[in-house]
């Protein structure tokens, strides 16, 4: 309801500001078209205005014409009859008395002594001089007009008028020879007198009393302009007040005016143009050509308003651009491919058109050829819209490039948009569906592993302490003496799978220490070689009770690298121990050591003894194993753990499956020379391993000591029951 009402206001203010501009041009255009007519009258208007109806030119010419007929009679020029006809006409309207002197004949519908009173004059010898020259109205009438044969005297309203004045309008009269000759007629007195107030004679041929009706007319069409002009005045107000309701119809305007065609516009103004100068020029003004130039003017209005609303769309909206936009939507229902071709079919088919019209025009002969220019015009405007469309193409392409890129790279943010009407949209809406969709499996899996690394973290840690307790004292138990054979066997399995447990948790701790970029290494230069064959040394044992034969295959000189010896000689003891469980039995494990370059290559391969049905980056999760019946001793984090440790060292770690062959792939920088700089330290990744970290708990936990009086005491010597015999000393090494 709000909203109607205020569009329903700005139609109101708007409709004021219409009719007060057009009763304003209106009376401007004919102010102008009459202002000589209007100067001259402008006496009598305001006489009308302020209802002096003996002040207008109309009462002076008629009441001239009177008092030179009356003064023809007095002279003996004309009849007085026709006087007394012509007088008789005005009624009571109108009093006159004439006299001559010479000839002693008055004339008049009044006695003398009624209307002329005697002044004295002075004396001369005694003798009193007296004259008739004092006029005496009748009550009822407040105009005079009277010649005393020297000189015209005039009275209005009991105000004496200066006639001799060309400012008070006699001088256009029939009194203009009397002022300029006022002495030539010394024996003539001339006297007329006017009703104050004019009355309708019964004949109804009153000359004063049409000049009455006249004012009359006159002053009523004054007071309407009065009224026009304030009620005008008003409106203009209520719209410069309310401009702001005014725009916003202005504006509803536009978006009406903005549906034509360019092309309709520009015509229907040129034909308003010519429809003005045609009237101006060959048939002046009317009312009716003055209505259509007014509607005009609201043309050409409505055409600027349009044009500051719409600006560049207000060109924009033609026919070719209509036409071009139904092709477009022709040709978004097409595949890309067959649309671009498409394209350049109809601007060649098109330009082809245009440029045979633009021939016929011009050839045609001199009055005809500049039709040849709209068409020049078009094809010239055809090409450059394909040409602005090419040049957007090629930049939402470049964008749609570099978005790609931006992706491959795992950069999401700050991708900005194409338009819904360019050629690759689609594309772009598909690329955000899958960046949404990667970002999220992204997010997904990153809280997915931090839960669980959160998980490990936790669980090692609180598990740790009272395993500790447990290995201590199974071990304390142990070394009773006395002890039956069956607890002694019992105390021997509680050994065994607290040893494995603890081993468990540990490989859970470190895991997760790795994980997160929290491990502590002791990066330093360590001979490949030498660690790799310590390794099959320590492991000799388990190698030698297996069925499998290990073909080995070093070389005989030092390959140095920088790394962590501990945490690699896990990862070998891990590769090793994963291939003496899973190899097929009575085969053979391939370990090879390779120098190539600046690079240092480790491969393991052996013959699985199962179905491999799974692949390289499944085998690498945490907690998954090759032998899914779980037959085999093990935790699934062996693999797990060996990929974090050589990330961690600096290396790079592979796995390939090829059928039943399993094959493990690490590799790293090779030193060459006894000084390394800062490039033979950086990962595959780019990055930088920390020579001193600090291992980061588990967020808001605290590792609790326990009490050294609480546990079991060992002596010096004797192997950690937890971590076991691994200090610094042990670390593989040059």
């Amino acid at each position: 309801m709000g909203t109607k009402s205020k569009k329903f206001r700005a139609f109101l203010v708007w409709m004021c500001f219409f009719l007060g501009a057009s009763v304003f041009l209106g009376l401007a255009v004919l102010g102008l078209g009459n202002a000589d007519e209007i100067i001259n009258h402008f006496g009598d208007i305001m006489a009308v205005i302020r209802w002096d109806i003996k002040d207008t030119s109309k009462f002076k010419q008629e009441i001239a014409n009177h008092f030179e007929h009356l003064m023809r009679v007095a002279k003996g020029i004309n009849d007085a009859e026709g006087l007394v006809y012509a007088f008789s006409d005005e009624g009571e309207n109108l009093l006159y008395y004439a006299e001559n002197l010479i000839t002693g004949k008055t004339l008049g519908n009044i006695e003398k002594e009624t209307v002329l009173a005697q002044e004295t004059l002075g004396s001369l010898n005694g003798d009193t001089l007296n004259a008739w020259d004092k006029v005496i109205l009748p009550q009822g009438y407040d105009y005079y007009i009277y010649y005393n044969g020297s000189e015209i005297t005039v009275q209005n309203r009991n105000r004496t008028v200066n006639a001799y004045s060309y400012e008070n309008g006699y001088q256009n009269t029939l009194l203009r020879p009397y002022l300029y000759r006022s002495s030539d007629f010394p024996e003539v007195r001339a006297l007329l007198m006017v009703k104050k107030d004019l009355v309708e004679n019964y004949s109804g041929l009153s000359s004063l009393y049409m000049i009455k009706q006249w004012a009359q007319r006159a002053r009523r069409a004054c007071f309407w302009v009065l009224g026009i002009v304030a009620l005008d005045l008003i409106m203009l107000l209520i719209a410069l007040v309310r401009r702001s309701d005014k725009r916003e119809f202005d504006r509803t305007l536009a978006r009406i005016s903005g549906r034509l065609w360019f092309e309709v516009k520009l015509v229907f103004s040129l034909f308003v143009l010519l429809f003005f100068f045609h009237t101006v020029s060959d048939h002046g003004f009317s009312i009716a050509s003055g209505i259509l130039n007014l509607c005009g003017l609201w043309w050409f209005y409505t055409m600027l308003v349009d044009l500051l609303t719409n600006r560049k769309q207000f060109f924009a909206n033609n026919s070719i651009t209509w036409l071009v936009g139904h092709y477009r939507r022709y040709e978004s229902k097409k595949p890309f491919q067959k649309a671009l071709l498409w394209r350049i079919y109809a601007l060649v088919a098109a330009e082809v058109i245009l440029v045979f019209f633009a021939f016929v025009f011009a050839a045609a002969g001199h009055r005809v050829a500049l039709m040849a220019i709209p068409f020049v015009a078009a094809g010239l405007y055809l090409l450059y819209l394909y040409l602005r469309r090419f040049r957007r193409t090629v930049n939402d392409l470049g964008l749609v490039v570099e978005r790609i890129e931006a992706m491959k790279n795992g950069k999401y943010e700050g991708s900005s948009s194409l338009s819904p009407d360019s050629d690759f949209y689609r594309a772009w809406e598909n690329l955000t569906l899958i960046q949404s969709g990667i970002q999220n499996a992204v997010e997904e899996k990153v809280r997915s592993e931090r839960m669980k690394m959160e998980l490990i973290t936790n669980v090692s840690h609180d598990l740790k302490t009272p395993l500790t307790s447990i290995i201590s004292y199974t071990d304390l138990i142990g070394r009773e003496e006395g002890l039956p054979d069956t607890v002694k066997d019992y105390v021997q399995i509680l050994s065994q799978k607290s040893d494995r447990l603890k081993t468990l948790i540990q490989d859970l701790f470190e895991l997760s220490r790795a994980a997160s970029g929290d491990m502590v290494l002791a990066m330093e230069r360590i001979d490949l070689v030498r660690l790799m064959e310590q390794t099959l040394a320590d492991m000799s044992e388990q190698i030698e009770q297996s069925d499998l034969t290990f073909k080995v295959k070093v070389p005989s000189f030092p390959v140095y690298i920088m790394s962590d010896g501990r945490r690699l000689y896990r990862v070998f003891q891990n590769l090793i121990s994963n291939a003496l469980k899973y190899s097929m039995k009575s085969s053979r494990v391939y370990v090879n050591l390779i120098s190539d370059n600046n690079r240092v290559i480790v491969e393991i391969k052996n013959i699985a003894g199962y179905e491999m049905d799974f692949d390289s980056e499944e085998i690498m999760e945490r907690f998954v194993r090759g032998d899914k019946a779980r037959s085999t001793e093990g935790s699934g984090l062996g693999l797990a753990i060996a990929r974090s440790f050589t990330h961690a060292c600096g290396g790079r770690f592979d796995i390939s499956i090829d059928g039943d062959l399993f094959k493990v792939t690490l590799s790293f920088n090779q030193l060459t020379d006894e000084e390394y700089n800062e490039d033979s330290l950086r990962r595959d990744d780019g990055t930088l391993p920390e020579k001193e970290e600090s291992v980061a708990l588990p967020q808001g936990e605290v590792l609790e000591e326990e009490d050294e009086d609480s546990l079991p005491q060992h002596k010096s010597g004797e192997e950690d029951p937890v971590y076991g015999d691994i200090s610094e000393d042990s670390t593989p090494g040059e």
